[in-house]
């Protein structure tokens, strides 16, 4: 079994950027995540930056279609494919730019600690 310096469970903001202050300091890193749907935590993937740009997006329908419902729902279609590009890229990003640190493994499933230093 490979052995670590730290286990890391989470792949948020604090979890990728602890790793890679670690992996820096020459510590061998292991993240596990739970879901590859996760990397890079909840405000790039699920909160933040999604909401962010659905409101953005929202903002320029009225603005250009104020009372034309067909066409604002059309935009709203279009603007859930490019919130999911732009998540999409995001969480590639992140994976891509902490797994090829060569001191971090990252983990896609579950993990848990079962005594203090286990």
């Amino acid at each position: 079994m490979k052995q670590y310096d730290a286990i890391i469970i989470g792949f948020g903001k604090a979890g990728k950027t602890l790793a890679a202050e670690l992996s820096n300091r020459g510590w061998q890193v292991a993240v596990v995540e739970r879901s590859d749907m996760m990397y890079g935590g909840s405000c790039p993937n699920i909160a933040c930056i999604p909401t962010k740009t659905l409101i953005h997006e929202a903002e320029i329908s009225s603005l250009l279609y104020y009372e034309d419902f067909p066409k604002q729902a059309n935009m709203y279609k279009q603007a859930i494919s490019r919130k999911n590009s732009l998540i999409s890229f995001l969480r590639r990003n992140n994976y891509e730019r902490l797994s090829k640190r060569p001191n971090v493994t990252v983990y896609t499933g579950t993990a848990s600690f079962i005594s203090a230093n286990t």
